[in-house]
């Protein structure tokens, strides 16, 4: 990965050929100490694997696609959760028969590239478990 820092609250990335989405951005985020942004980004991935939430199972579902995907959309957050920053993303995929897959992103390894911005929020808000939703929510204090 390279990147560019635009100002003191935006990074433009881009990931190269080969590495996997959100471990690449999670250790970006640990090395410039971001815990609270918003992410936004465009490319191609290889062998993505989205997921699906269910509230009242308060269980996802997974799908692993095969081949190589246009990214039209990648948007997400990050938030401090037990210390450590968390992402939270989610993937709109094209195929070659511009047919669309949407969902939260498991693992996608970058195709061409993946040029991704943060822009990173003055503030340290965090995400705690809930029992009755299932997932990590935002508590604001």
């Amino acid at each position: 990965m390279i990147f560019g820092k635009i100002n003191d609250t935006k990074y433009l990335l881009r990931l190269e050929r080969g590495e996997e989405v959100i471990s690449a951005i999670q250790s970006f985020c640990e090395e410039k100490q971001i815990v609270n942004a918003g992410i936004s980004g465009i490319g191609s991935v290889d062998d993505p694997t989205l997921a699906h939430y269910r509230v009242d199972t308060k269980k996802y579902s997974e799908k692993q696609l095969t081949g190589i995907f246009e990214v039209t959309s990648l948007l997400g957050s990050i938030a401090l959760y037990e210390k450590k920053p968390l992402l939270h993303l989610h993937i709109t995929l094209g195929d070659e028969n511009m047919h669309a897959f949407a969902g939260h992103l498991v693992k996608g390894i970058v195709s061409a590239t993946l040029e991704v911005i943060i822009t990173v929020f003055p503030s340290t808000f965090e995400k705690k478990y809930s029992e009755e939703i299932g997932l990590k929510l935002y508590e604001f204090k």
